[in-house]
């Protein structure tokens, strides 16, 4: 009985690694960001860049993760108004996030289109906090003190991927919740980012 189950594990473990296939490669979009709690009024989206690489990691036909490394900015615009006059201010807000996402891969029998749908959380390292404000063509900017160094977040979407010879060109759309505040003053305001990502990647196959 000992022999059969030590025969089985490796079984198990031979056909997991044949079917494994790994892609690494970049990955650059667009993110519609905005603040959102209850502690924020009058925020509207911003619109940024988002960019760098990830690696997948396929372990059956069905199941992938994938963990990724990119420069994301994130943010708000608000309009304040001062003795009858309207200040346009911009919160930019960029991070190096990292999420670590597990992907349900979606075969279609007879097709080249490989769809996904895939969730995860995300951690985000501050790389920069600074608000911009606007007044009658004249502006000025300034460094935010009162953001968290890391942010955390769960990341949510789907894609499609197409292949190219052994590679895959694809894009995904996300979006990623905040889910802690990022505000590090005394009294911690409920403020969280919220981001809506369109991404297009390729994958180089392994």
């Amino acid at each position: 009985m000992k022999k059969f189950f030590t025969f089985l594990l490796v079984f198990v473990a031979f056909t997991s690694f044949s079917l494994a296939q790994m892609q690494i490669g970049p990955k650059a979009g667009l993110n519609i960001s905005n603040i959102t709690g209850d502690d924020i009024e009058n925020a509207d989206s911003k619109t940024g860049f988002a960019g760098g690489v990830f690696f997948m990691y396929k372990f059956s036909n069905m199941f992938a993760i994938q963990p990724e490394a990119y420069y994301t900015m994130k943010g708000a615009t608000q309009k304040e108004t001062f003795e009858g006059e309207t200040i346009d201010f911009t919160y930019s807000l960029n991070y190096i996030e990292v999420p670590l996402l597990l992907k349900l891969l979606i075969p279609i029998e007879g097709s080249l289109i490989n769809p996904a749908i895939f969730a995860g959380p995300a951690i985000g390292f501050k790389s920069t906090a600074k608000v911009k404000a606007e007044f009658q063509g004249q502006s000025s900017e300034e460094d935010i003190e009162d953001v968290k160094s890391t942010d955390f977040g769960l990341v949510f979407g789907g894609g499609l991927g197409f292949p190219v010879g052994k590679n895959e060109l694809g894009f995904d759309v996300r979006y990623i919740l905040g889910l802690s505040t990022i505000d590090d003053s005394a009294d911690e305001a409920d403020v969280k980012n919220s981001v809506f990502n369109v991404n297009v990647y390729f994958g180089f196959s392994l």
